[in-house]
């Protein structure tokens, strides 16, 4: 079983290619007023950090390195004390998502109804895309509760709740979202 902040390296060369060659987007007006209003209502900068990570996953989907620079360099947080709140918790992307992004429970709960054979499975199907040649349309990840152990195993994709999956449908779940490979 995992644990809330174990992240597991995606080494593929599709990952690693689409890392280098997309650049990160940039922040927009609106974003940067409301990190600046997060800086005003703290005591500390520090106490800003999080406020204005989950306000830059929200806008741009994840939290690139650039990021961290614009936060350093631009708004007087620190590099490392930003980085360390972003490894710590593992609700932060640091990597462009997919188009759609399974969090699949791995509590002990939904283990113990299948949970790890699922994952398996749709890990598979994601091989298969890189195998083809193609980026997939998923990434799935691990997360410690989806606080619906009644549904379990349970999963999201984007924000949309999935409960009770099993080997047997999610292939049926997930051509909901796209097309699976052959």
């Amino acid at each position: 079983m995992s644990h809330a902040h174990d992240k597991t390296p995606n080494n593929s060369a599709a990952e690693s290619a689409r890392e280098t060659v997309e650049p990160a987007p940039a922040f927009t007006p609106a974003l940067r007023k409301q990190i600046e209003g997060f800086l005003t209502r703290y005591e500390t900068k520090r106490s800003a950090i999080l406020p204005a990570l989950h306000a830059i996953q929200d806008e741009l989907g994840w939290i690139a390195n650039e990021h961290i620079e614009i936060l350093d360099k631009e708004f007087g947080l620190h590099r490392v004390q930003v980085r360390e709140a972003l490894t710590f918790y593992s609700a932060y992307r640091q990597k462009k998502p997919r188009k759609h992004t399974i969090q699949f429970c791995n509590n002990i709960v939904c283990c113990m109804v299948g949970a790890n054979e699922v994952i398996d499975q749709i890990k598979g199907h994601i091989k298969k895309y890189e195998n083809q040649g193609v980026e997939p349309p998923f990434s799935v990840e691990g997360v410690p509760c989806l606080c619906v152990c009644d549904g379990a195993p349970a999963m999201l994709v984007n924000k949309d709740r999935h409960l009770k999956v099993t080997k047997e449908n999610i292939d049926s779940i997930l051509e909901k979202y796209a097309s699976l490979p052959g």
